[in-house]
């Protein structure tokens, strides 16, 4: 009974660590079918454009391309109407890449430690985000969209300056959502 709870627990996971393994690096995606690939991780290749070379793989559910320094995304990521995750930490974002919004099925975002300083309203356009990591960005405004995305899960807030107030009052906004804050700040607002 064990085993089978711990199967369970594995398969319900709304973490998409468990694809790890299945992540191909771009040579290792040129070496299969185009329609193969699923799981593209491009790291720390010090790229400063999104790579034009994803766009042979259509069927993505999964992209990273995390410690980098990508300053945008362009609109045309919208081809990939299968991404439900899209792991953009630790590049040069100063926006938020609106570009995003086009992803229909987009379910996790990660662009923490980037410099972003507000999220647009139009985020409420990913109806099915599950999972918003924001960590490390000098974030002063949070916009009113997030309130609209009613599969929001979590929502990672850690690393931003913020006084219990603020706090709290983001939390009477997402009731329902998981808030990762750090210890509030004895800053004003």
């Amino acid at each position: 009974m064990r085993k089978i709870f711990a199967i369970i627990l594995i398969l319900t996971s709304s973490s998409y660590c468990a694809f790890s393994q299945n992540f191909l690096s771009l040579k290792q995606a040129s070496l299969i079918h185009s329609d193969s690939v699923q799981y593209l991780k491009i790291t720390r290749q010090k790229l400063t454009h999104f790579p034009k070379e994803i766009f042979r793989y259509k069927n993505l559910v999964a992209l990273d391309l995390s410690k980098n320094k990508i300053k945008n995304i362009p609109d045309s990521i919208s081809v990939f109407d299968q991404l439900e995750f899209v792991n953009l930490r630790k590049n040069n974002f100063e926006v938020f890449p609106e570009s995003l919004f086009q992803l229909k099925k987009i379910k996790e975002i990660v662009i923490s430690s980037n410099q972003i300083g507000f999220i647009p309203d139009a985020i409420s356009l990913c109806t099915q985000l599950r999972k918003l990591d924001l960590y490390n960005n000098p974030i002063s405004d949070l916009g009113h969209g997030l309130q609209d995305l009613k599969n929001m899960e979590e929502l990672d807030l850690r690393g931003l300056m913020m006084n219990a107030k603020k706090q709290k009052a983001i939390s009477e906004k997402l009731p329902l959502v998981h808030i990762l804050f750090d210890a509030p700040c004895n800053c004003v607002d």
